[in-house]
């Protein structure tokens, strides 16, 4: 049941998620891309400018800006993307005041007052400010780590991703069909309102009777004597079962019958 584990997963993910706020992530990810960016216009700028000793100070003083703002709004970036503790956010905090007055005073003693111990101070307060936020950054992530392994954690995901046994399996889809059968069988409405009573045959209770019953038919009658030219019936004696037989009877060969000679006469004479 890998999927159940991974949708488990993604459920406790949201709801972390949601506790911290999704905006501190897309914050934190803009601040990284940010930082990225103004590294790369500073190692553009050097070798565009082809910075020396010599170099005039304006531009040395924009490189310098960038590679410094650069760093500093990297690690924030990096920072906001991992979830932080109390003692986290502190350390956060820490940093962003470090380097902010680092750079703030470089930009306002750099060509002035850029002698010693002010460079002393810039530096001091800028690396510790960066310290801070790399080893914030790095701390939370180990910590994060740890955590993960610990035998509690571990202990949780193994209940999470427990794999069913083929009983627990086959009730799973037993139920399911008999939920659907039942949803079935709930959709299915005969309308017994307006019902006729059922009428029995005596074919329902056994009967074995057979009544036969004889018929008139003239056509019948008249399909004989095609069959059988010649042959007379008294009709209404002897007559066949015409219905019930659908006229077998009618197509049958039948013996000639012996008739005297003065009813054969009488008989020739009466069809002219």
């Amino acid at each position: 049941m890998q999927r159940d584990k991974i949708q488990e997963n993604n459920i406790e993910a949201e709801k972390k998620l949601s506790r911290r706020g999704e905006l501190i992530y897309y914050t934190g990810a803009l601040f990284f891309i940010s930082g990225i960016i103004l590294l790369i216009l500073g190692t553009i700028s050097i070798m565009f400018f082809q910075i020396h000793y010599e170099s005039d100070s304006q531009v040395v003083l924009n490189i310098v800006s960038f590679f410094g703002s650069g760093l500093i709004i990297l690690s924030l970036g990096i920072n906001l993307m991992i979830k932080q503790g109390k003692k986290g956010y502190a350390a956060l905090l820490i940093g962003i005041i470090f380097s902010a007055f680092s750079i703030i005073l470089f930009l306002l003693n750099y060509q002035k007052n850029w002698y010693y111990p002010t460079i002393s101070y810039v530096l001091i307060s800028y690396i510790a400010g960066l310290m801070t936020l790399m080893g914030n950054a790095f701390g939370s992530i180990t910590l994060w780590l740890i955590r993960s392994n610990s035998p509690q954690a571990t202990a949780k995901a193994k209940k999470i991703s427990r794999e069913y046994s083929d009983e627990e399996i086959e009730r799973d889809i037993e139920n399911a069909v008999k939920k659907s059968l039942e949803l079935a069988a709930d959709e299915l409405q005969f309308d017994l309102i307006n019902t006729k009573p059922l009428k029995v045959g005596n074919a329902a209770f056994g009967s074995e009777t057979i009544i036969k019953v004889k018929d008139d038919i003239k056509e019948t009658y008249s399909l004989e004597q095609t069959r059988n030219p010649g042959e007379r019936e008294i009709w209404g004696g002897t007559g066949v079962d015409k219905t019930s037989n659908l006229l077998a009877n009618a197509l049958m060969e039948k013996p000639k019958i012996k008739r005297s000679r003065f009813k054969e006469f009488f008989s020739r004479h009466k069809n002219f």
